[in-house]
């Protein structure tokens, strides 16, 4: 049952969740977000609901067998930073900047707009902090902000962004986010294969 589940039910309901995912949240979001990219890659709309189906199918996979399978999850990753990488430098926007208004996203946010850029800039790095759950909670916290400095910084240095602290506290509560979940899930997971 759980084969049939994995090569049927799952690469469609995958599908079914990347669609409607693109057309409620990601189309109105790359056309504000990646506005050049789009114009320039045809059929955009087609890869993005592909590798979100594909990531999706991955990691329903792992999830449905209930345990961890090193290919799949090296696969996953390298389809996840691949994304990350044209998210965070594929704007050909030429704009330059520093925004020091760290909380500026709130009142933006309350308003009713770019909510959808404000999770997803905390929910898009989550997969990060998954992979330091073995880190300490100070040793994980200073390597988010260090990726993440790092990651505006070189946004600032190519002309694909605003060096913006509303970002670099998104983007690593993001991480510490995942991380959190992966502590609690790992902890969890510990005290029941000791009883």
């Amino acid at each position: 049952m759980k084969k049939l589940t994995i090569w049927t039910v799952l690469p469609v309901l995958s599908l079914c969740i990347a669609v409607m995912m693109y057309y409620f949240w990601f189309q109105g979001w790359l056309q504000f977000y990646l506005a050049d990219v789009m114009e320039t890659v045809n059929h955009m709309g087609y890869i993005t609901v592909g590798v979100t189906a594909l990531l999706l199918y991955f990691t329903a996979v792992q999830l449905v067998n209930w345990k961890l399978n090193k290919g799949l999850l090296v696969l996953t990753y390298a389809i996840y930073f691949a994304i990350m990488l044209v998210l965070l430098f594929g704007k050909a926007s030429g704009a330059q900047g520093f925004s020091s208004d760290t909380f500026g996203f709130i009142d933006t946010f309350m308003a009713g707009n770019l909510r959808v850029i404000t999770i997803g800039n905390v929910l898009a790095f989550a997969p990060i902090g998954f992979l330091l759950f073995r880190k300490s909670p100070l040793t994980a916290l200073f390597l988010a902000g260090m990726m993440i400095f790092a990651v505006e910084s070189l946004q600032f240095i190519m002309h694909v962004g605003y060096f913006d602290t509303g970002d670099v506290f998104l983007n690593v509560s993001g991480i510490m986010l995942g991380y959190a979940i992966m502590r609690i899930f790992t902890v969890k997971q510990t005290t029941t294969e000791q009883k």
